[in-house]
């Protein structure tokens, strides 16, 4: 049993660090970390023949070299952020202070993060939260992690409503709740609400909502009923969605991070991946005041086949480039209204 580290290891799915097995040389402790769920053993050594419990580097240092074993880039960072977790403190106090030893519970829960992100649980579902412009979200695997990509369709959400006083805005599929939110943090005159199909979703995003102290109202609806016109505020400013648009056929094609962890009702569209679009176009003109604008996130394949649908309905249409380049962002505009 490692010192430092009062319990025998995990049984299933997690590690055992172990600090007392002995180099050749029998002058050096070789520390190990192995998964007990699989035959990858990592290890690194340090000068402790003592056995001294662990401290903050040599945990890091061993956290490290077991994500980098399994090519889980940014190793070092990842770590670090578990660890800095664990301890509740920041990534330069964990730095600044290497040499301070680590409690028993708190090593048990480090090896415990460490075995779910090793075996490809995406680090934000561990830590529990993500940031996304600017602001500290919950995040389960009820809901998606929010992207960067998002936040430039924030910005353009931001953009299109700039002139525009208290805007009335809905964001359709809200997930976590982090368009909406952002939407109220940098708009806090503007009435928000957000809908979702998933209950766990909607109970995250108002847990959020209130965590932020933003006052955005959440609302079960489906945009595919054929009633939610009926259930969702209308004479809006803006409607924006990032609905799910991964046709079934490409999920072999994910990373094993998002397939087996993010959940499938936000991810697939089905058959068909411009269903969601077809929908959300089509009751634009019924949800949006004149000169209201709808704002889409789109699969980097079909942003402007997502326009083209747009077209039929709006006007203004642009589709908008992502961080990599891609098309990934359709905006346009309901006629009349003026200049906003």
């Amino acid at each position: 049993m490692a010192p430092g580290c009062g319990h025998p290891g995990w049984q299933r799915g997690g590690l055992f660090l172990d600090s007392r097995v002995r180099g050749n040389d029998g002058e050096r402790t070789v520390y190990r970390i192995t998964e007990t769920y699989s035959e990858l053993t990592l290890s690194m050594s340090a000068n402790d023949p003592e056995g001294r419990p662990w401290t903050r580097r040599r945990l890091l240092e061993a956290g490290t070299a077991a994500l980098q074993r399994r090519r889980i880039e940014p190793a070092q960072r990842q770590a670090a952020w578990m660890l800095a977790e664990v301890l509740g403190c920041t990534h330069a106090q964990l730095l600044a202070y290497g040499e301070q030893p680590v409690p028993e519970a708190a090593v048990a829960v480090f090896e415990a993060m460490l075995a779910r992100r090793l075996r490809g649980e995406p680090l934000q579902y561990i830590l529990g939260h993500t940031d996304f412009f600017g602001l500290r979200l919950r995040v389960t695997p009820a809901v998606l992690i929010p992207r960067p990509e998002t936040e430039q369709v924030v910005e353009a959400a931001l953009e299109a409503v700039e002139g525009v006083a208290r805007p009335r805005i809905l964001d359709v599929g809200t997930g976590s709740g982090c368009i909406a939110l952002a939407l109220k943090h940098v708009r806090p005159e503007a009435a928000v609400w957000a809908c979702d199909v998933s209950p766990e979703a909607l109970a995250l995003a108002a847990e959020n909502a209130a965590a932020l102290g933003l006052e955005v109202t959440v609302l079960a609806a489906d945009v595919l009923a054929p009633d939610v016109v009926d259930r969702v505020p209308a004479d809006l400013d803006l409607l924006i969605s990032n609905p799910p648009y991964i046709p079934d056929a490409e999920a072999a094609t994910l990373e094993r991070e998002v397939r087996d962890y993010e959940p499938a009702l936000a991810l697939f569209s089905g058959d068909d991946p411009l269903r969601f679009y077809r929908r959300l176009v089509a009751v634009a003109p019924r949800l949006l005041r004149p000169g209201g604008w709808l704002v889409l996130e789109t699969h980097a394949d079909f942003g402007e086949a997502v326009a083209a649908l747009a077209r039929t309905a709006l006007d203004e249409v642009q589709v908008r480039r992502d961080l990599a380049g891609r098309h990934r962002i359709v905006v346009a505009r309901r006629p009349g209204g003026g200049g906003g």
